[in-house]
């Protein structure tokens, strides 16, 4: 991905200086309010052979501040490009699974003190060739909150416990402004089939499993990549058959995307 990283973490850090806080509106049990936070990016490099973590190190598309491996950081691999970018390396390449488990295993817990004043903390899943258009952040947002509005005012009807802190899921689906490739179709038809025998028919909850944009609160994508047994490619229909196990709302969203010459 050395060839295309900059490209995509070009647009994503373009995308935050337009809205460095990111505010949304949020309706909640009638009431109406504006939360506010920052936003920062973790890239990890599945163990490439190609120079990606090395260039993401050293490049300096992101600012004139040259890169510097944090002293007293403990994690193991991991540089602060600048304010808002880190990287994290993988020693040996174990799929992509792996390597957001990975990811969300370096995310901070929201605190007890964030979750009683209803403070969200969210993380967006994304593939590294740019594949999906970061613009429709706003759609998924807007969806989780949706989601997560209507599981506390149903929670509050059924006098049922909550997850504590909020838990919930958005998976997006690919919109192609161009029909796909013959092969990539009958290879998701092919998946897709698979799936639905594996699970005896059983309904997953979403038309896309595979695609690379997932918006998750923080709790939950913990909870949902947490020892993944599907380390590579397939882990998606893992993480969203323990979602539909766990109880975890979910959700879709359309997203416009563009296959990159060389994806999977």
């Amino acid at each position: 991905e050395r060839y295309r990283i900059g490209d995509t973490l070009s647009s994503y850090i373009n995308c935050l200086i337009q809205t460095p806080v990111y505010q949304h509106q949020l309706i909640s049990e009638g009431s109406t309010s504006i939360t506010s936070g920052s936003v920062s990016i973790l890239v990890v490099d599945d163990g490439s052979t190609d120079g990606t973590a090395d260039y993401i190190q050293q490049n300096t598309w992101l600012s004139t501040t040259p890169t510097v491996k944090k002293e007293n950081d403990k994690r193991k691999n991991c540089w602060n490009v600048d304010g808002n970018v880190a990287c994290i390396s993988l020693p040996e390449n174990a799929g992509k699974g792996a390597a957001i488990e990975r990811g969300m295993a370096e995310l901070p817990s929201p605190s007890s003190e964030d979750v009683s004043k209803g403070v969200r903390s969210i993380v967006l899943v994304a593939d590294a060739d740019g594949s999906g258009d970061i613009s429709c952040i706003d759609g998924m947002l807007q969806r989780l909150e949706e989601l997560l509005s209507a599981e506390a005012n149903y929670l509050i009807a059924e006098q049922k416990a909550a997850f504590d802190p909020p838990q919930a899921l958005v998976v997006g689906y690919r919109q192609y402004s161009e029909s796909k490739s013959p092969l990539r179709s009958l290879l998701s038809w092919g998946f897709r089939t698979c799936v639905s025998l594996i699970f005896l028919g059983t309904d997953l909850g979403v038309r896309d499993t595979q695609c690379g944009f997932k918006l998750m609160t923080t709790s939950a994508g913990k909870r949902l990549y947490h020892r993944l047994h599907l380390r590579r490619w397939t882990h998606d229909v893992e993480v969203l058959h323990r979602a539909r196990l766990l109880g975890c709302p979910l959700g879709e969203c359309g997203v416009n995307w563009v296959d990159k010459e060389g994806s999977k």
